[in-house]
């Protein structure tokens, strides 16, 4: 029969285990680690163990809960290697780390949960020879027939020990049928009150997400807005005269192909002397009867020259001789005098317009941003960039105003209302309140800077329950007691407005109930009420 080396201080339960394991694994030594145990402290164990040559080459090493003996694959893979040098089975009982079970099935030891689990299964690592000279090996096959044989042999049990054994097994039934099968739903419908509480929330750019102790993080929004001004010109320029100029409409009268280069003049009056003239600026070739279009422009510049549709009739021969003429478009473009245009101190008052409406701009912008319902801004807009800015027209060019035009790049410090509720809602549990739910809260003052952070005052306000309703502390003040006893002692509680209990199975109401099997449910009142 295998030896049991124990290592730690022997609890009545651990004892009883290992009696019930060596009883069918009399071959297996059960070695148990201590928490200050390491891979050098188990080794130098083993080693010692190998030396003396004593004991059982099966063995089955149990930690302590939660133990850190061995903390890599590496050293559970030199662990499995000395058992193969040495023809020594290994397996591992280790409760409470995953990890490191795992890691030892991954090197190929057995490796369990519990001690039990152990000794319902049949492991082994590699099946090895008897080590030479074991004095040992011949004791466990006279132990394995002496186990067979007790087996084969019929067992006749005394009737009284049958009779405790019957009687136990009815008081286990009975326990059980009390543990599991009574269950009892009990349904409140609490008064409900309104509390409010005053916070305070602040905000870092070094947080990323929000904190129990009511900080949320700051973020950065960027925006693109394009703004426009219009001011009146206040300056003034003076134009030199400027020639007018137009279109006519030639056609040919002759029966002949007809050319006529530039310079003919086409005049209002027959006399050109005392009319207004204009002279053709390109040459022309016309078939007969063919018509066409020429650029003109006048003689003389100045206002003179704007002439509306039809002033134009007469020509002057011979270079028009086969020439009819029609004037169908007025001309432009002459002008002379003192004119009003932009002047430096309108693009001041333009770039001031711009400044003025940037910010109202800017929070428009934001709130009809995709994301700008959720984003409380912290402050004015900041311009980054100017991306782009355009002055129409210049200054010095004649106009009636002055149109300033910028694409500006604008970015705000904000922070998501999303965040601030969490906080709100988180800050209900943080000071022992049960909550119903919460029905809004106020930003009182704020952002205010404090120490660098911006800080708000808040009031919330909840729905909230007395202290006494929650599902365990009705829980425990219902254990031990039956139907009626409980109902007298929920209508004495002022808080609660209904109750109502439903026992299964039905027969058992007049029996005390256990606590784990009263399943408790709160409906809250819809609207807040007064006990």
């Amino acid at each position: 029969m295998g030896t049991i080396i124990d290592l730690s201080t022997k609890l009545r339960k651990n004892i009883s285990e290992e009696e019930i394991f060596s009883r069918s694994n009399f071959e297996t030594e059960i070695i148990r680690l201590q928490n200050y145990d390491n891979f050098y402290s188990l080794m130098d164990r083993l080693h010692q163990k190998d030396a003396a040559g004593e004991g059982s080459s099966r063995l089955l090493l149990i930690w302590p809960p939660r133990g850190r003996i061995l903390e890599t694959p590496l050293e559970f893979g030199r662990l499995r290697g000395w058992a193969e040098r040495n023809q020594y089975e290994i397996g591992m009982v280790i409760p409470k780390a995953p990890v490191s079970l795992e890691m030892a099935r991954e090197q190929g030891i057995p490796a369990f949960e519990s001690l039990t689990e152990a000794g319902q299964t049949e492991w082994e690592t590699k099946k090895k020879l008897p080590r030479i000279d074991d004095p040992d090996d011949r004791i466990r096959k006279l132990a394995g027939y002496k186990k067979d044989i007790e087996r084969s042999q019929e067992t006749k049990t005394p009737f009284g020990v049958r009779l405790l054994f019957f009687l136990l097994a009815l008081a286990v039934i009975g326990g059980t049928f009390y543990a599991i099968l009574p269950q009892a739903k009990v349904e409140i419908t609490p008064y409900l009150t309104q509390k409010s509480i005053n916070m305070s929330i602040w905000t870092d750019d070094r947080l990323d997400a929000p904190t129990i102790a009511g900080g949320i993080p700051t973020n950065e929004k960027r925006l693109e807005l394009t703004l426009t001004a219009e001011v009146p010109a206040t300056g003034q320029v003076r134009i030199e005269p400027r020639l007018a100029v137009g279109v006519i409409t030639v056609r040919n009268t002759c029966d002949r192909i007809y050319a006529s280069s530039a310079g003919v003049r086409i005049g209002t009056e027959e006399d050109f002397e005392t009319g207004i003239n204009f002279l053709t600026v390109e040459d022309a070739t016309l078939d007969p009867g063919e018509e066409r279009t020429i650029r003109i422009e006048a003689e003389n510049g100045g206002n003179s020259g704007n002439l509306p549709a039809g002033s134009l009739k007469y020509v002057e021969y011979p270079k028009s001789l086969c020439w009819e003429v029609r004037q169908e478009q007025a001309t432009s473009g002459g002008n002379e005098g003192i004119y009003a245009a932009p002047n430096d101190a309108d693009r001041q008052t333009a770039e001031q317009l711009i400044q003025d409406q940037l910010q109202q701009a800017a929070r428009t912008a934001l709130e009809n941003d995709p994301d700008g319902q959720d984003l409380i801004p912290l402050g004015d807009a900041v311009v980054t960039a100017v991306k782009q800015e355009q002055f129409q027209p210049d200054t010095g060019f004649a106009a009636e105003t002055l149109t300033l035009r910028k694409t500006l790049d604008v970015s705000y410090k904000t922070v998501r209302k999303s965040d601030m509720d969490a906080i709100v809602r988180g800050q209900s549990a943080r000071m022992n309140l049960q909550t119903a739910g919460l029905i809004g809260y106020e930003i009182l003052s704020g952002p205010k800077e404090e120490n660098g952070l911006s800080t708000w005052a808040v009031r919330a306000d909840y729905l909230v329950y007395e202290p006494e309703t929650n599902e365990e502390a009705l829980q425990i003040m219902l254990r031990g007691k039956t139907i009626d006893q409980a109902y007298s002692i929920l209508r004495t509680l002022q808080h609660v407005k209904s109750v109502n209990i439903t026992v299964l199975p039905s027969f058992i109401k007049h029996l005390p109930l256990p606590a784990q099997n009263i399943r408790v449910t709160i409906y809250p009142a819809v609207e807040i009420e007064e006990p």
